[in-house]
């Protein structure tokens, strides 16, 4: 039996498959074209998922008894607290014996873990301007992580000379320069930037702004 004849005894039923990582399983189905007796070796390919991390792999034959027509192998789907992209895996029929990938548009099917974790959306608390006293010696600004707080999620931050008129502070005269990253972990909703103000003695003087 060569090889065109065996492609034309098995193939997967549907070639693209989407799966919630909260599944827990993923059932594909391998159809025995013709009904004859037979095997067919069945191996997932890691893509974008990795096997034993996003998804368990499978390595095994299916053997099909003269008019059988249908079986079947469940991938098991990991699931984890973190967002990330949607991602692929394939998998792929063989011949037992040679181990050669069957060729054919219906021997490889396609599965895409689709991620159902919210990691949330970073604001800051306050919409409007955040005020802070001259004699303060720490401009506190308010990160927030809403809509969701799953895994672990970080943004950048840096503070901002605005424009160069009278009413904008300047960089280490009036404030320090500060920049960083922030760090929200898993369930984390809010955290603090620290800006130090610095002290000057016109203080009756000063009404004056800076960006973040």
């Amino acid at each position: 039996m060569d090889e065109k004849q065996k492609n034309e005894f098995f193939g997967f039923k549907c070639l693209h498959y989407s799966v919630s990582e909260a599944s827990g399983s993923l059932r594909i189905y391998v159809d025995n074209k013709k009904g004859a007796a037979g095997s067919v070796r069945v191996l997932t390919i890691d893509q974008e998922a990795i096997a034993g991390n996003d998804y368990e792999k499978v390595d095994t034959v299916l053997n099909f008894k003269q008019g059988e027509r249908t079986q079947y192998i469940d991938v098991i789907i990991n699931d984890d607290d973190n967002w990330e992209p949607d991602e692929d895996f394939f998998v792929q029929l063989l011949d037992p014996v040679t181990g050669q990938e069957l060729k054919g548009d219906d021997c490889r099917t396609r599965v895409t873990i689709i991620d159902d974790d919210k990691p949330g959306q970073i604001a800051f608390e306050e919409s409007k301007v955040i005020k802070a006293l001259a004699t303060e010696e720490v401009c506190e600004v308010v990160i927030v992580r809403k809509n969701g707080s799953d895994g672990k999620v970080t943004v950048d931050f840096e503070t901002v000379q605005l424009d160069k008129s009278d009413h904008t502070a300047t960089p280490d005269v009036d404030y320090t320069s500060t920049k960083g990253t922030l760090v929200f972990e898993q369930g984390e909703t809010s955290k603090i930037i620290s800006i130090p103000i610095l002290q000057r003695e016109d203080v009756d003087m000063r009404d004056e702004s800076f960006g973040l």
